[in-house]
């Protein structure tokens, strides 16, 4: 019965939606439980005590729904709070910076790597702290790009200047880097326009995490063997409209279990 239990993801908006269209893809047999905190967005603002009580309190929503592995699938919710849920339950719960980094570092010829994200994410430097983990040559460099996910959550194609935001933020990258990290959920949806200014090796995220998971599923021996397809159930905290905008402009399926909670 284990195996039959949800993969539950959460993020603070819609840029989990990257992530939770990568298992469709590779594991399409798994039941997902979606949670979006929208009524407690933006998280950038926040401290770090704060991100990890909101975290906490989805946590205990997740495992109250019979969740057998947990996606922290926002790079600053990862960065505050991982290893304090870790340490908390014990429910497996992968975060967006381990996979982006170890594929990087297999991606890099001279491994000049560098990665955007929220500031927050930059200032917490836990992509440097990974990267320390598995490489004692070469550097990362990381692009705090403040507006980026506002912009895209509130539809990208919206904002005439986005471009040119775009290119400011890349333009800071150093010219030695060869290889980008999307250190954002919501950055592989603009992945295209990001090659217009940076021409090297992108690694996603968002499609390495699901590596993570299917990593995490093999060593419990927790996949999901049923022979259909899985569910997806959207819970989001607070209004709905962003979601009920953004799905049709990621997805191909028609998701019709969408619940709005309060908790």
């Amino acid at each position: 019965m284990k195996k039959k239990m949800s993969i539950g993801i959460f993020d603070s908006g819609i840029g989990g939606l990257t992530i939770l269209k990568e298992i469709r893809k590779i594991l399409p047999r798994e039941n997902i439980i979606y949670y979006g905190d929208l009524k407690n967005n933006p998280y950038g603002i926040k401290t770090t005590s704060e991100i990890q009580k909101l975290s906490e309190n989805i946590v205990k929503f997740m495992i109250q729904n019979h969740c057998k592995v947990i996606i922290i699938a926002c790079s600053l919710m990862t960065a505050a709070s991982l290893e304090y849920l870790k340490n908390k339950y014990p429910i497996p719960i992968i975060g967006v910076v381990e996979g982006g980094v170890k594929a990087a570092l297999l991606e890099s010829k001279k491994k000049k790597i560098a990665y955007i994200a929220n500031p927050f994410t930059v200032k917490t430097k836990i992509y440097e702290k990974t990267f320390q983990k598995y490489s004692e040559e070469g550097s990362l460099y990381g692009v705090p790009c403040k507006k980026l996910c506002a912009l895209i959550e509130s539809g990208w194609k919206n904002h005439p200047n986005r471009l040119e935001i775009l290119k400011k933020c890349l333009d800071k990258i150093p010219k030695n880097i060869d290889t980008l990290i999307l250190g954002g959920t919501h950055y592989p949806l603009i992945k295209e326009d990001i090659r217009k200014f940076f021409p090297n090796k992108i690694v996603d995220s968002s499609r390495e995490c699901v590596f993570e998971l299917l990593n995490s599923l093999i060593s419990t021996d927790l996949f999901n063997k049923e022979n259909k397809k899985g569910s997806v159930d959207f819970c989001i905290n607070g209004d709905t409209t962003l979601l009920l905008d953004r799905l049709p402009e990621i997805f191909t399926e028609n998701f019709k279990n969408i619940f709005s909670v309060d908790y």
